[in-house]
């Protein structure tokens, strides 16, 4: 490859890519909008994705150890970025052709969640590289791994450990049991095959194999795995409410609040991701 060819394919890689003050906003995400009836009760929410943020102290222990152990094993030890893995997985791209293969740690996860886009090019692998080597220079471990677990999509319009803890077993993040942890950890590889409400027994068989991976990383022992594995999936939606107005008057309000927002902020889409509250002049 030339000088020329190669200086064009780092200059391809780091157009588009955030400036140094821009990295911050890995830490936005969208949050849903609750709106509250006259007597300030909620009654129904607004969201573009439905996410509950929580810091890294109100997710079980369990939960993390369980989702380090699926997506990335070396977190703590490498800088963002393992070479063996992305070698490991170049190789299955070549044999099985390009993109069946990631090798992405959880920070290139997240660097790709925060500024990139899915389409599996080489081009964007190597942004997500660049990206991930900034963030672990620019944030903690622990402040990654908060970030991740937020944002991370777990399935059926749940976004985040917290919501998705609530949506799929009526829990808060910090009180699932193990077998719960094992499900939601085996969703991250991919939320919309193996989420419980899609197909309760791929959700099942995908637990069981969290739970063997949690075994193997000394996570859990033997018998709290035959116990977990054994036990059938319960679900308890604790986040949609039923919702009394109906869906023409939600939809009503909706676009009331839409045109509100474009008069006065010329940002009408925020109602839709930044957790605003709005009260209703009505009872319902």
């Amino acid at each position: 490859m030339s000088v020329g060819a190669v200086g064009w394919a780092l200059s391809a890689v780091a157009t588009g890519l955030p400036h140094d003050a821009a990295l911050s906003s890995v830490s936005a995400m969208s949050r849903a909008t609750t709106i509250h009836d006259a007597y300030d009760r909620p009654v129904f929410t607004i969201f573009k994705e439905q996410r509950i943020g929580v810091p890294l102290s109100r997710v079980w222990p369990h939960l993390i150890r369980a989702v380090i152990a699926l997506e990335d094993q070396r977190f703590f030890d490498h800088g963002g970025v393992e070479l063996i893995r992305i070698a490991g997985a170049a190789w299955r791209n070549v044999r099985d052709g390009w993109g069946t293969q990631g090798g992405s740690t959880i920070t290139q996860q997240l660097a790709r969640q925060s500024f990139l886009t899915r389409h599996k090019t080489l081009c964007r692998k190597l942004r997500e590289i660049v990206l991930a080597a900034r963030l672990e220079t620019a944030f903690s471990k622990e402040r990654i791994l908060e970030l991740y677990l937020n944002k991370v999509d777990f399935g059926n319009g749940l976004y985040g450990v917290e919501a998705a803890s609530l949506g799929y077993f009526g829990k808060h993040a910090s009180d699932l049991d193990v077998a719960e942890a094992a499900l939601l950890a085996g969703l991250v590889r991919a939320p919309s095959a193996y989420a419980p409400t899609v197909s309760p027994e791929r959700a099942m068989r995908r637990r069981n194999a969290a739970l063997e991976a949690m075994r193997n990383a000394g996570i859990i022992d033997e018998a709290t795995l035959q116990e977990a594995s054994a036990g059938p999936v319960t679900l308890r939606d604790a986040l949609h409410r039923e919702e009394h107005s109906g869906p023409y008057f939600k939809e009503e309000v909706r676009k009331q609040l839409l045109q509100q927002f474009e008069r006065e902020r010329d940002q009408p889409r925020t109602i839709m991701a930044r957790g605003y509250a709005a009260t209703l002049a009505v009872p319902l």
